[in-house]
């Protein structure tokens, strides 16, 4: 957005920002998107039929990595009505994306510039190259601060939190919020499964010895598998080994989570929805 506001030579009249609302932000980011739209640009708010929660409920299940339906529904589908409608009144329409190459491997591989086949639109992707440190300091060129909860070691910041969130960002919500842990346990006894329980995060992301939820799979099978709260447990007590140990290396300081294999992102989504 500052990029495309303050260098890109675009006529920021001529930009339209929007922002997808899943329904499952952390509030610092509510508040981060509005001071954007106070200090930087007017961003119009985007919300899906059904918000992340309602569409848990309507589907009998949580997204998973192999049915990542989220992203559709909460960010895909209502920008494609939201630019669609733009084309329909006579607007030539570019999509901007700031995602980087170095976020992922498949992204490395990508053209700056191609035809989109989702929206049916050329994409842009402008930050193709761009390091971190290059992200940072356009922040302080125009004196705007990152996301916050990039200071509290958070890795991503959409979704509060991603199904597929690192054991590193689950033990922070765990420590700075652990509300949220309690609020996610709520919901999923909520969502009406076709398995009688539906988990927020991915049966197989910890160990067996953490799952203490069985349920009764559609083919007649018994099943143990973790409930948020057994996956906070796993990644606080994981985090808790690893910064001990990154401590007696000199490697860290207390504060911070070393980041293992297993932390690696899953999501290989290439247009960047959910950054």
């Amino acid at each position: 957005l500052l990029w495309a506001v303050h260098e890109s030579g675009l006529d920021p009249t001529s930009l339209d920002v929007t922002f997808s609302d899943t329904g499952n932000e952390h509030p610092i980011t509510y508040e981060y998107v509005k001071m954007l739209g106070e200090n930087v640009h007017a961003i119009t708010t985007l919300r899906p039929e059904r918000d992340f929660f309602a569409l848990a409920n309507h589907k009998k299940r949580f997204p998973s990595p192999k049915a990542r339906f989220c992203t559709t529904e909460l960010k895909m589908k209502p920008a494609r009505d939201h630019v669609w409608a733009l084309k329909e009144h006579g607007a030539k329409v570019v999509l901007l994306t700031g995602i980087r190459g170095a976020e992922r491997a498949a992204r490395a591989k990508m053209p700056e510039r191609e035809m989109d086949g989702y929206y049916g639109l050329p994409v842009w992707r402008p930050l193709l190259r761009w390091t971190l440190d290059e992200v940072w300091a356009i922040h302080a060129r125009y004196g705007i601060k990152p996301n916050p909860l990039y200071a509290f070691g958070m890795k991503r910041v959409g979704c509060y939190p991603c199904i597929m969130s690192r054991k590193s960002e689950i033990a922070r919500i765990a420590t700075l919020w652990p509300e949220r842990i309690d609020q996610l346990s709520q919901r999923e006894t909520e969502v009406p499964s076709v398995h009688r329980f539906s988990t927020f995060f991915c049966r197989d992301k910890v160990p067996f010895f953490y799952r203490s939820k069985l349920i009764n799979t559609r083919d007649g099978r018994r099943m143990m598998v973790p409930t948020a709260q057994d996956v906070a447990r796993w990644a606080l007590d994981g985090a808790e080994i690893d910064r001990a140990k990154a401590v007696q290396e000199g490697r860290q300081s207390k504060f911070e989570f070393d980041q293992t294999a297993e932390d690696a992102p899953m999501c290989s989504l290439t247009f960047g929805a959910c950054e």
